[in-house]
């Protein structure tokens, strides 16, 4: 295939990032899929988390978005724990906090948002 050598690279550990890893696969994309993470657990979906989780109703299980073992079996590469410090737009390369530089061929941040509370009185 066209893509068999190329690098997809995905920021993001979180729920958009192992979809867009899960998708690559799903449609076709047979190049090196890299998903990196800052924090060291397995992507999962944060609504779930805190709704059944932490709340004793649920398995720790059942907040991640793929069994762990799929990873390796779709050949997603997990850089988990990880911090990307750096990213160089014209050499196609991103540098984690360890000093690893990883190179690609697209680059996707799926890094996702923080929720901010509101300054106003009575939130």
């Amino acid at each position: 295939m066209v893509d068999a050598h190329r690098t997809f690279v995905i920021i993001g550990g979180g729920l958009a990032g192992a979809k867009a890893a899960e998708t690559l696969r799903s449609e076709g994309f047979t190049g090196r899929v890299i998903l990196i993470g800052d924090e060291r657990d397995h992507p999962y979906e944060r609504p779930p988390l805190s709704k059944g989780f932490l709340t004793g109703k649920e398995e720790r299980d059942s907040v991640f978005v793929h069994e762990p073992a799929w990873y390796a079996q779709a050949d997603v590469e997990l850089h988990l724990g990880q911090t990307v410090v750096a990213i160089d737009r014209t050499a196609k390369a991103v540098r984690l906090g360890e000093g690893t530089l990883i190179h690609y061929d697209k680059l996707l941040l799926a890094t996702g948002a923080e929720p901010r509370r509101l300054d106003i009185p009575g939130t």
